[in-house]
């Protein structure tokens, strides 16, 4: 078999005629559109990626604004209960301390009233028992009761002490005997030697009747007595019974 040269040198030229044309109309518009899709591809990818990371990015926000939110809640929460308790302890100590003070002025006031009403008990109970002693020694007095108040009373002249001795002789002024009832004239000379006896300076002696003296005879000089009534007898029950009163009362 013979081979036509001319024929096969024309058929390798027509396919590289027709590989350039392929490759100049056909190859490389369609590499060039893939290459196109291909970036628009990877432009949609990188898009999508970038727009992931944003997403992220905002997600990753939100998260820690949740988390400051949060604490600035828990803080808020922390410190709203805080200011509660420390009112609601401000309002119990308050209303504790009004309580105790309402207790204490209502306490004082029964107090007061107590001891006031107590006063006036004592008081009373001090006349009255003062009022009727006085009431039964006045009817009970007699020329004999006198003499006895007047004995007892020569009897302390004669035991006093030095220095009421001492006292009475220095006293330039008259010494005064009075007396609850009227001493009679023999009775006088008896009281004026058992002043003499003890006070020989004095010779002035002067006698007083004075009704108030309850049952009592006193002698008295500037800044000095010597008494004997039933007025002290009195005070010291007076005295006794505020004492008791008072014990009881407290």
């Amino acid at each position: 078999m013979e081979i036509n040269w001319l024929t096969f040198f024309a058929q390798i030229v027509n396919f590289l005629i027709l590989v350039v044309v392929l490759q100049r109309f056909l190859y490389n518009p369609i590499i060039r559109a893939m290459d196109r899709r291909e970036q628009k591809i990877s432009d949609r990818i990188q898009a999508a990626e970038k727009q992931r990371e944003e997403a992220q990015a905002e997600a990753a926000k939100y998260r820690q604004m949740q988390q400051e939110f949060a604490a600035q809640r828990e803080a808020l929460f922390a410190e709203v209960k805080a200011e509660v308790e420390q009112t609601r302890k401000a309002l119990i100590e308050n209303i504790r301390e009004e309580v105790d003070n309402t207790s204490r002025r209502w306490q004082e006031g029964i107090k007061r009233q107590q001891d006031a009403f107590m006063l006036e008990l004592r008081h009373r109970a001090s006349v009255q028992v003062q009022s009727a002693i006085r009431r039964a020694l006045i009817d009970l007095a007699n020329v004999d009761l006198e003499q006895q108040m007047i004995e007892v009373f020569i009897e302390r002249i004669e035991n006093l002490n030095e220095c009421a001795i001492a006292s009475l002789n220095h006293n330039s002024n008259p010494i005064v005997v009075c007396s609850s009832f009227e001493i009679q004239d023999e009775t006088k000379p008896k009281i004026i030697q058992a002043v003499r006896d003890k006070i020989p300076s004095h010779i002035n002696l002067e006698f007083a009747t004075e009704p108030d003296l309850i049952c009592g005879i006193e002698l008295r000089a500037s800044g000095y007595k010597l008494a004997w009534s039933m007025e002290s007898y009195l005070d010291t029950l007076e005295e006794s019974l505020s004492a008791i009163f008072e014990e009881e009362t407290a």
